[in-house]
C-alpha cells in the first residue's frame, strides 16, 4: 500500500503515473494535470473503502512528467497498450488516434484524415487526441489554403470539371488547370508549415476573417471561424510527445542533487513515446557531467537489446569520445547509431523534458535517503552542500541594521521557508540600548531581543513557531563575531550561522580563517543574496518611516504653544507639512486653540525649513 511519505514525494505537475504491485507488475496507468493530487484521490477513503480499490495492491508509483495534459493523454495511451494493466478497463479499446495525411507523393496532393500510418511517401501530422479537433484543423486548412479534397489521382485530374468546392472558394481547382503545379506546391508548403507549428500567418488570417464577418453582422460565420481559430491555436502548441517520425530515438536527461546523480531516458519508438526509465549512478562526488554521461552510455547500452538509431544528450562527452562511442554502439547494434546534442527545436524540447524528469527523480531519491518529508528547493539543497551544513536550511533568518549617522537605528529580521519569503515571520526592532554608531552592538541587541523574547512568543504561537536552521548576518567577519558573542552568552550553540559581505559576496563561517567564495551562479549563494537583500529592504523601509515621523513631529513640536493634541489636529486637518504650508491663517484658526498669531508662527517656521 502507498504510504504518506511516498505520496508527498510525487510531483504536482502534469504527467503520467504508473502503479506497480509488490512483484513490480503494472496494475494501473493514469494521467493527471497534478500527479500528486490525482494519486491522493485514488487513496481517499469513502465509507470505509478506498476510492479506487486497486490501491491496496500498489507498492510503488513511478511518474513521467510532461508539458501538458494532452501529452500526458497520448503517453498514457501508449503505456496502456504496452503494459495492458488489469484496472484500466475503459482505456483498453483498440482505437487509433487520427492523423492528417498530406499525399506529397502526388503532383497535386490532397489532405484528409486517416487512422493508419504507412510508409508511402506521404506526410503525416498528429496524432490528435480528439477527432473533432482534427476535423476543425482540416477545415481551417481548406478555408485558408484551398487545396483539393476530391479522391481523384493526380494523373486523372485533367479534363475533370471544377466542382462546387471551387465555386465556394474552398479549392483552387487544379483539375481545370487554374493553378500551376508550382503554385499548388506553395499552398502545400503553407499547410506543412502550419502543421509543423509555424502557424502565426494562418492564425492571423483566421482572426481577420472572424473580425470581417462580425463587422458585416454574419455572426454564425464569425462563430464558425472562432471555433476553427480555437482548434488552430490548440494545435499550434506542439505535441512533442507524439510527432510522427521514422526513426527510433532516446533522449537522455541528467539531474543531480547533492550526492545523488540520475539519468532519465525517454524512449520514442516509431514516433511514439513508449516510456521513461530512471538510472542512479554511484561514486559521482568527484566526477563532472561529461564523465557521468560517458560512463552511463558505456554501461547502459551494451546491455540493451533495443539500441535506437539516434541518441540525444543534454551535454557533450567530448568530440573524440563521441565518435568512438558512435562507432562502438553501431557495431553492437548492427546499424548506424548517432549521438547528438540538439540546441533548438522539438528534439531540444524533448531533451528538456528528460532533464526535468531526471531532476525530479534525483530530488525524490535524495529526500527519501535523508528522511525529508516535504518538497525541497534546489537552492536549499545546494546551500547545504556548499556550506557543508549538517541539516537542510529549510528555515533561514536574515538580520540587518539600518541607520543614518546613528539616527533612528533599526534592526530587521526576515524569514525564508523552503527558499521562499515567509512574511508572517518578519520582525523589526527599534534600537534602544545603543546611542552611538556601532553596528556590532546593534546586531547584538537585535539577536538578544530575538532569542530572549522569542521563547515567550513561541509559547503564544506567534512569530516563532519554528527554530531557525541557519542565521544569516549582513556583514563581514566583525558582524559574525559580534553575533557569536551573543549566542555564546545565551548558550545557544545549535544554530548554524554565517555572514555575507556585500562587496565580494564572501561568506564567513565560524572557525574558518578565510571566507568562502562561491561561483556567482551558485544557487545556494543566490538564495543567501536574496535573504540578505530582503532583510536590507525591510529594514530600510522601517528606518525611513521612523525618520519621516520624527521630521513631522520635531518641526511642529519646536514651535511654542504646539503640543501633542494641536499637532495631531493640524496633521489630521491638513494631512502633511506640505498641506500646512499651503494653508491660510484663516483655515488654521478654524481649529480649536489655534489663534492668528500661532498660525502665522507655524507658516513662518515651515517656510524657513523649506528655504
Amino acid at each position: 500500500m502507498i504510504d504518506t511519505i511516498q505520496l508527498n514525494l510525487l510531483p504536482g505537475e502534469p504527467g503520467v503515473y504508473i502503479m506497480k504491485n509488490a512483484r513490480q507488475e503494472v496494475v494501473y496507468v493514469g494521467k493527471a494535470i497534478d500527479i500528486q493530487k490525482r494519486v491522493r484521490s485514488h487513496c481517499r477513503r469513502q465509507h470505509g473503502r478506498y476510492a479506487s480499490p486497486f490501491v491496496e495492491l500498489v507498492e510503488t508509483v513511478e511518474t513521467v512528467i510532461t508539458d501538458s495534459d494532452v501529452e500526458a493523454l497520448l503517453l498514457e495511451y501508449n503505456l496502456i497498450k504496452k503494459h495492458n494493466p488489469p484496472f484500466n478497463v475503459k482505456l483498453k479499446d483498440d482505437k487509433r488516434y487520427p492523423y492528417i495525411k498530406l499525399t506529397m507523393q502526388e503532383d497535386f496532393p490532397r489532405a484528409y484524415l486517416t487512422r493508419t500510418v504507412d510508409a508511402d511517401g506521404a506526410r503525416y501530422f498528429g496524432p490528435y487526441p480528439h477527432v473533432t479537433q482534427a476535423r476543425r484543423t482540416l477545415a481551417a486548412l481548406h478555408e485558408i489554403l484551398p487545396i483539393r479534397t476530391c479522391k481523384y489521382d493526380s494523373q486523372d485530374l485533367l479534363g475533370v470539371r471544377p466542382c462546387l468546392e471551387y465555386e465556394m472558394g474552398r479549392c483552387c481547382a487544379p483539375c481545370g488547370q487554374i493553378v500551376s503545379k508550382e503554385e499548388y506546391a506553395l499552398l502545400c508548403q503553407g499547410i506543412i508549415e502550419f502543421l509543423q507549428g509555424h502557424s502565426e500567418t494562418v492564425i492571423k488570417r483566421l482572426q481577420d476573417r472572424m473580425r470581417d464577418c462580425a463587422e458585416v453582422l454574419l455572426f454564425e460565420k464569425a462563430a464558425f471561424y472562432r471555433d476553427i481559430l480555437e482548434a488552430a491555436q490548440q494545435f499550434a502548441h506542439r505535441q512533442k510527445m507524439m510527432r510522427q517520425t521514422v526513426e527510433n530515438q532516446d533522449f537522455v536527461g541528467y539531474g543531480r542533487i547533492h550526492d545523488i546523480a540520475c539519468t532519465a531516458v525517454i524512449r520514442r519508438r516509431g514516433g511514439r513515446v513508449v516510456g521513461a526509465s530512471r538510472h542512479f549512478l554511484a561514486d559521482v562526488s568527484h566526477a563532472d557531467i561529461q564523465e557521468i554521461l560517458n560512463a552511463f552510455l558505456e554501461q547502459f547500452y551494451p546491455q540493451n537489446i533495443d539500441i535506437p538509431k539516434e541518441i540525444y544528450l543534454s551535454a557533450t562527452v567530448g568530440s573524440e569520445r563521441l565518435r568512438i562511442l558512435e562507432k562502438w554502439l553501431s557495431l553492437i547494434a548492427g546499424k548506424s547509431v548517432t549521438i547528438k546534442i540538439p540546441q533548438r527545436g522539438m528534439k531540444h524540447a524533448m531533451l528538456q523534458l528528460a532533464e526535468k524528469n531526471a531532476a525530479h527523480y534525483a530530488e525524490q531519491h535524495y529526500r527519501k535517503l535523508h528522511g525529508v518529508k516535504r518538497n525541497v528547493s534546489k537552492e536549499v539543497i545546494t546551500l547545504q552542500e556548499s556550506l557543508k551544513l549538517e541539516i537542510l536550511p529549510l528555515r533561514i533568518e536574515g538580520y540587518d541594521i539600518s541607520n543614518t549617522q546613528g539616527d533612528e537605528a533599526v534592526g530587521s529580521m526576515v524569514v525564508f521557508q523552503d527558499g521562499k519569503p515567509f512574511k508572517s515571520g518578519y520582525r523589526r526592532f527599534r534600537i534602544r540600548g545603543v546611542d552611538q554608531i556601532n553596528d556590532f552592538a546593534m546586531i547584538q541587541e537585535v539577536l538578544r531581543r530575538r532569542f530572549l523574547h522569542g521563547a515567550e512568543e513561541e509559547a503564544e504561537k506567534q512569530k516563532f513557531a519554528e527554530s531557525p536552521d541557519l542565521l544569516l548576518i549582513d556583514g563581514g567577519k566583525g558582524q559574525l563575531n559580534a553575533a557569536l558573542e551573543v549566542l555564546d552568552e545565551l548558550e545557544i550553540r545549535h544554530f548554524p550561522i554565517c555572514s555575507l559581505a556585500k562587496r565580494e559576496e564572501e561568506i564567513y563561517l565560524p572557525g574558518l580563517a578565510t571566507p568562502i567564495r562561491l561561483d556567482r551562479r551558485n544557487a545556494g549563494l543566490r538564495l543567501l543574496q536574496q535573504v540578505r537583500d530582503e532583510s536590507h529592504r525591510f529594514g530600510i523601509a522601517y528606518h525611513r518611516k521612523l525618520r519621516g515621523q520624527k521630521f513631522k513631529k520635531s518641526l511642529l513640536r519646536d514651535i511654542p504653544g504646539i503640543g501633542p493634541a494641536k499637532e495631531r489636529a493640524l496633521l489630521q486637518r491638513f494631512g502633511s507639512l506640505e498641506g500646512l504650508r499651503a494653508a491660510s491663517v484663516e483655515e488654521m484658526t478654524s481649529l480649536p486653540g489655534i489663534k492668528a498669531e500661532l498660525a502665522g508662527q507655524i507658516l513662518q517656521t515651515i517656510k524657513k525649513r523649506n528655504e
